[in-house]
């Protein structure tokens, strides 16, 4: 179904939709990210725009916390056949949604890591967030309840992304997307090899609460950036929901 069809008859039930050529996406109106693309077209276009700009042709995306494929879907269309995305998801649930976007989609340039992504090889408790907000599901599951009960809790593997990079073959990393409830910090500290050698652009979600309940803080996210030669290129959002966008060398901030 053309995405505006779908906006005009605000369907009650999942639907298939064409968002744009080469990202179809299966979105259920009752979970907040999907209605939000139902309704509006897009799901955080600020954010989108800014890591647009980075993602050449043939080059590669890494999508950390992927959730159903939004971003990794529109990534593909732009790295094309020659580039590839890595897609990290570790909820069973949201990866059969995943999976699905992927196949209508045809993007065969996207691969699925079906871990969690942290400092270290491991197993940990991942917490299922309701139907309503499913993209809120996380390690911690005071982030992944939000105030009610998780809808499950599952066992995952966890990973390091330098782990997942150097076995995927790629031989570079263009950008890296991260929006994982409130585990960044860990994501970043498994991550540096790959921030030292390919230097991509970072964009990641900084909410204190989030990280918090996993203890970090901001400051410690953007330290540990610093401490690899990044600098804060733009950022976007609200005080309480910030996402910042870090580049390699860039000095100054743009809002």
């Amino acid at each position: 179904m053309p995405l505006g069809l779908a906006r005009l008859l605000r369907p009650a039930v999942p639907v298939w939709v064409e968002l744009e050529p080469h990202v179809h996406m299966r979105l259920d109106p009752s979970d907040y990210l999907d209605h939000t693309i139902l309704v509006t077209g897009a799901w955080e276009p600020d954010t989108w725009n800014g890591l647009s700009q980075s993602i050449p042709k043939g080059g590669v995306f890494v999508d950390l916390g992927a959730h159903v494929g939004y971003y990794s879907l529109k990534a593909a269309a732009m790295v094309g056949p020659s580039g590839r995305v890595l897609a990290v998801e570790p909820n069973p649930e949201t990866l059969r949604k995943l999976r699905a976007n992927i196949r209508e989609s045809g993007a065969a340039q996207v691969v699925v890591e079906p871990v969690a992504c942290s400092d270290s090889e491991g197993v940990v408790d991942f917490f299922a967030s309701p139907r309503e907000n499913t993209s809120a599901s996380s390690m911690s599951k005071v982030n992944a309840a939000q105030g009610n009960s998780v809808s499950a809790t599952y066992r995952v593997r966890t990973r390091r992304l330098d782990d997942i990079v150097r076995e995927s073959g790629v031989t570079r990393v263009d950008v890296i997307k991260i929006d994982v409830e409130g585990a960044e910090l860990l994501v970043l500290k498994g991550a540096g090899e790959t921030l030292d050698r390919y230097h991509p652009v970072v964009e990641v979600e900084l909410i204190d609460e989030q990280l918090a309940s996993m203890g970090a803080s901001s400051a410690q996210v953007i330290a540990f950036l610093r401490s690899h030669g990044y600098a804060v290129r733009h950022v976007y959002g609200e005080f309480h929901n910030t996402e910042f966008a870090f580049a390699p060398g860039v000095t100054g901030v743009a809002k």
